[in-house]
């Protein structure tokens, strides 16, 4: 608000100087008329009195017109009187005021004309982000209670690569159609990204309903025409609400706000429209500092791995270990791995977690597993890390440089890997396992693939997860849903290793279903490298 103040100011002022350059040719073209000696440099002068009215209307377009055409229709009407007064050498002059009103009337529509085609979406022909950024401003300064709603339209990109960017454009159109009509003339429409939608709207005590009607706009069944070509489609949408001026009374820190809630909406999903709290903002500012521990922490050494145990059911004989991670901070904070690798999963930084783990499990446990050459040491790769076509190549030099034995190295992945790039997360299974390299599937059974398609994938080993064992020694049906999980493992040609036991009822079913590995409190937590050296040499 104050920089919008200090730039009327400055209008103001230059405005004036303008004026006061205009009056200083007026008299000067007047003494000319007089003057024989001047008269040479008249045509000059009045191109300069033009030229001022042109750089009033550049600097300020609204303002500038309208002083542009006083002066210059002042300057007209005196010389219209100069010829009534029998002064017909003021004609031609008369003509150019004439032409010089014209002019800047035209270039004042062109240049009205123009800002308003850079405020508008070329598709849709509602606001795009300037606009909205304009609308909401001058919301903020009428000062009376709005809200923001941001709208995110679900399943958008399936329809555009699906049918194509045209039956897309019409889509967008629709649903711009869509919501005027829900919401009537009190909202304004944005188009800000690809399938995001902001609507500016006067209601804030039933914002509610409002969000209801938009989601309905959205979920409406879409009939889309394109050269005689009919496509029936459907979208969902998430919102975001953020409100004026209970959240914020700044432009961008109120939409930033809606665009937060949005986030928590998709994020949530049970939820589609979520209203902007203060405990949002708390979660990111504390996403931001995790973010900033993680980069610290890879340099300052932050990070240290524990080993949980794996054992066999029949001889509680020692598998191997599944390695973790744990992050302890400078000042003695602990942070939870729930915590920071969420964070580092939405960036590049995971990438670094997961060679930090990688190697160093390696490193510590190469001369333990030389000497024990049945033992396993498991170690959990990202999706991120796991689909890249690099990943391979990465994994055989390390293990070269380090001289850990390939086939006491086991990667453990998730569904999620071949959810975002099945035919390169198939190839680097297939690439590891040539190597002697075991491949563990994570928490089987609560992913996203089809059964179809995990089966046909060449595990070594199948995790259930910790969800699917609760209380299997007393809901008959959760049992028999493991043991089904087992069962399928077993045609698959992999074994079977459950997470999270931790009693000896649940120790009872698994051994008794089947089940070839637990791993948990029951028999071990997770364990320092020290402890776990002395758990392997039986001391």
């Amino acid at each position: 608000m104050k920089e919008s103040k200090k730039k009327l100011k400055k209008d103001i002022l230059l405005i004036v100087l303008c004026v006061i350059a205009f009056l200083l040719l007026q008299v000067i073209l007047q003494i000319a008329n007089k003057a024989y000696v001047l008269s040479a440099y008249k045509g000059v002068l009045t191109a300069l009195q033009f030229g001022v009215c042109l750089l009033m209307m550049m600097f300020g377009r609204r303002k500038g017109a309208v002083v542009a055409i006083t002066l210059m229709s002042t300057s007209t009407a005196i010389l219209v009187a100069v010829v009534f007064m029998g002064e017909y050498a003021a004609i031609p002059g008369l003509f150019n005021g004439v032409f010089y009103i014209i002019t800047i009337i035209v270039i004042s529509r062109y240049n009205k004309n123009r800002e308003l085609e850079s405020r508008r979406d070329i598709i849709t022909g509602v606001n795009n982000r300037k606009g909205l950024y304009i609308d909401v401003q001058e919301r903020i300064e009428e000062k009376q209670p709005f809200s923001i709603l941001i709208v995110n339209l679900h399943n958008f990109k399936t329809i555009n690569d699906t049918y194509g960017h045209t039956y897309g454009d019409e889509l967008l159109k629709k649903v711009v159609r869509r919501i005027k009509r829900k919401l009537g003339n009190s909202c304004t429409v944005s188009r800000i990204g690809g399938a995001e939608f902001v609507v500016a709207f006067d209601e804030v005590s039933d914002i509610q309903s409002s969000a209801d009607k938009l989601l309905e706009a959205v979920r409406e069944k879409a009939i889309l025409v394109v050269d005689d070509n009919r496509v029936d489609c459907y979208v969902d949408g998430f919102i975001g609400v953020a409100c004026y001026p209970q959240d914020s009374t700044d432009c961008e820190s109120l939409i930033n706000y809606a665009d937060i809630a949005l986030t928590e909406a998709i994020a949530n999903r049970s939820k589609h429209a979520v209203t902007f709290d203060t405990n949002m903002l708390e979660a990111i500012n504390r996403k931001v500092h995790l973010k900033k521990l993680i980069k610290e922490g890879l340099l300052k050494g932050y990070f240290w791995l524990v080993y949980q145990p794996q054992f066999g059911l029949d001889q509680k004989k020692l598998r191997g270990f599944e390695t973790l991670i744990r992050m302890t901070t400078a000042d003695g904070e602990f942070v939870s791995p729930g915590e920071f690798i969420p964070v580092a999963e939405q960036s590049d930084l995971i990438l670094q977690i997961d060679d930090y783990v990688l190697n160093r499990a390696m490193r510590e446990f190469k001369d333990v597993v030389i000497k024990n050459s049945e033992l396993t040491i498991s170690v959990n790769v990202s999706a991120k890390n796991f689909s890249d076509i690099g990943f391979v190549e990465k994994v055989k030099r390390n293990i070269t440089n380090i001289g850990f034995p390939a086939k006491n190295l086991e990667i453990e992945i998730t569904e999620y890997c071949m959810v975002n790039s099945s035919d390169t997360t198939t190839e680097n299974i297939n690439a590891l396992r040539e190597w002697g390299i075991q491949i563990a599937l994570d928490d089987f059974g609560t992913g996203y693939t089809s059964l179809n398609y995990v089966a046909s994938m060449p595990f070594d080993l199948l995790k259930i997860d910790k969800s699917l064992i609760d209380d299997i020694e007393n809901d008959k049906k959760r049992r028999d849903f493991v043991k089904a999980v087992i069962t399928m493992g077993q045609l698959m040609e992999c074994e079977v290793i459950s997470e999270g036991v931790e009693n000896d009822g649940q120790i009872s079913c698994l051994k008794e279903d089947g089940c070839d590995f637990v791993q948990g409190f029951v028999w071990g937590r997770p364990l320092s490298y020290e402890d776990a050296i002395n758990l392997v040499s039986g001391e």
